[in-house]
């Protein structure tokens, strides 16, 4: 199912980030994506919740990433990273290389 936590997520944010993540900010990260490559258009941290703030702080103080109000950076291993999660967790494989 569409962007639920699994296994597979699991073990890619445990490889790369050596922690586990929660349902919350797996769904965050297609925010932070989508901020990232619209040139932070709409990227707002007054949007978001406390939890989700959190989770910002923790990734910035992995450094992954930096934030400011109006603006978020990330690291080239960290884009990468997500890339992979979000294709995991939101995109359907339909063709199949036999």
């Amino acid at each position: 199912m569409r962007g639920m936590l699994t296994d597979k997520i699991q073990e890619k944010a445990v490889l790369f980030l050596n922690r586990e993540i929660t349902q919350k900010e797996l769904r965050l990260y297609p925010y932070i994506d989508y901020s990232i490559k619209n040139g932070c258009y709409g990227w707002s941290y007054d949007k978001m919740d406390e939890e989700e703030i959190k989770i910002l702080n923790k990734l910035y103080d992995e450094k992954h990433i930096v934030y400011y109000p109006d603006k978020i950076i990330v690291t080239r291993k960290f884009y990468n990273y997500i890339q992979d999660i979000l294709t995991t967790g939101y995109v359907e494989e339909f063709i199949r290389n036999e």
